[in-house]
């Protein structure tokens, strides 16, 4: 199933693609012609790491082949087939193994008794060595090790190609935390989020099942997913869950004579421990702790701007002292959109790599299928911040699976600063939030192919 995952394949859509425009379609329609055009998903990649040809047949024919050829000694190759999905569409996985250029183009092949298309356009795949991994922006960690600045370079690579990448969050304290992933078929994302917290909560279950999850988070991760944590952290006070807001002195956690820092602090090791055994195996994380701090529902919200960032600071020297190099270092707010949620940026740490927005729209009936979630807060931190995504996104309580996660690309596309990923969360209690419970879902990453949204 983890090989399905990351690999890609043909996807299936009935929506017409944003770039084929419908007076377009009638046109070549009436003339007989088939247009095909090509674009990469992303056209430039470190070795290694997974790239797609997407075609697109004009006007759309489902089940029609297509081949992509290369440019090699001078002439046009063919290299690999694909098959148009109802949409026109056909994504082709292409080899990243190898260092160099890949000069590209596809052809739709004769069919149902008429001739070959014109082929494509060229388009150049480039394919780095990882000692290229130069982030257009500096990280937080002067030390930061390959396997984060080649995390880094690779979201500068989707923001310079206007990709956004499609996240699922797996329910970590389940063991059967893959159930979102296996629920979306072939389609691939190429962001997979979960929760430090619960994946630790794994140890302590009458049957536990850590070992294997640490494993399958470190193959999906090789196999080309990013991975995106949060950390529920417990009440350090009180040891209850981390919504118990009984007790949110944030500033105790400054004070290393204090029960709450001493309890804190041990339980950020035990975190650090898990990051260290995935730097162990060459993966790199961005790691979100406190989220949507700036909200008033976790023990953790609202604090003093001071000492949240004094904190913020102290977890990353922490981690580095510790020898953890394998973190870019994130920055989650919730939406400002109701008074007593304090403005993002008034809280943001000095030395950031990503930021994000979680915001979720309360879907609780048709009408408000369509209603996309707020946005506040998001551009005042794009200011300070280049790179940012939708670090969660969706209906906070759909139970009529009214919501259409459609919306979201549109949202993205307003942006001034777009995101270079969105991450749905899992279903739960309140309702249906994983791609593949929400209405049109499924469909939704099909318009993205090989899980990537052109946003630009």
């Amino acid at each position: 199933m983890l090989a399905g995952l990351l690999t890609g394949g043909l996807f299936a859509s009935g929506a017409t693609p944003a770039f084929a425009r419908p007076e377009h379609l009638a046109r070549t329609a009436e003339r007989g012609v088939t247009t095909v055009t090509a674009r990469l998903a992303p056209p430039v990649v470190t070795a290694g790491e997974p790239a797609a040809l997407v075609a697109q047949l004009s006007p759309a024919q489902q089940g029609r082949p297509v081949t992509v050829e290369r440019y090699v000694g001078g002439a046009w190759a063919p290299l690999l087939d694909g098959t148009a999905n109802a949409a026109g569409r056909a994504v082709v996985p292409l080899d990243t193994t190898q260092p160099g250029t890949q000069r590209l183009r596809v052809v739709a092949e004769a069919w149902n008794g008429g001739p070959a298309s014109a082929p494509s356009r060229a388009v150049t795949l480039t394919v780095t060595t990882p000692d290229q991994c130069t982030p257009r922006t500096p990280l937080a960690d002067p030390d930061a090790d390959l396997a984060a600045r080649c995390l880094a370079a690779r979201l500068d690579r989707w923001k310079g190609a206007g990709l956004m990448g499609v996240g699922q969050q797996l329910n970590m304290s389940s063991a059967a935390y893959t159930a979102p992933l296996a629920a979306l078929g072939s389609r691939r994302v190429p962001v997979v989020g979960f929760d430090l917290w619960e994946l630790g909560k794994t140890r302590t279950y009458e049957f536990p099942f850590f070992d294997q999850a640490l494993a399958d988070l470190v193959a999906m991760a090789q196999g080309g997913a990013v991975l995106t944590a949060s950390w529920h952290a417990p009440n350090p006070h009180t040891g209850r869950e981390y919504n118990d807001r009984s007790w949110h002195s944030f500033g105790a956690l400054l004070d290393s004579a204090t029960p709450e820092a001493q309890a804190f602090w041990a339980g950020y090791d035990e975190q650090l421990a898990v990051l260290a055994a995935l730097q162990a195996e060459g993966v790199a994380i961005v790691f979100r702790p406190f989220h949507e701090v700036n909200g008033d529902w976790f023990w953790w919200g609202r604090p003093n701007a001071a000492a949240f960032t004094k904190v913020y600071h102290q977890l990353q020297e922490r981690a580095w002292a510790a020898g953890v190099h394998n973190v870019l270092w994130g920055y989650s707010f919730a939406a400002a959109n109701r008074p007593g949620i304090v403005a993002p940026e008034k809280l943001l740490p000095a030395r950031v790599d990503v930021a994000g927005i979680d915001s979720y729209y309360p879907s609780t009936g048709s009408h408000r299928g369509g209603q996309a979630p707020s946005m506040a807060g998001y551009a005042a931190v794009a200011k300070r911040v280049p790179r940012m995504a939708f670090t969660e996104i969706g209906p906070s309580a759909d139970k009529k699976q009214s919501w259409k996660p459609s919306v979201i690309t549109a949202t993205a596309k307003a942006q001034p600063r777009r995101p270079l990923w969105a991450l749905l969360w899992v279903d739960d209690a309140s309702g249906y939030k994983q791609i593949s419970s929400l209405n049109g879902g499924l469909s939704w990453l099909d318009s993205c192919p090989f899980g990537f949204c052109p946003v630009r």
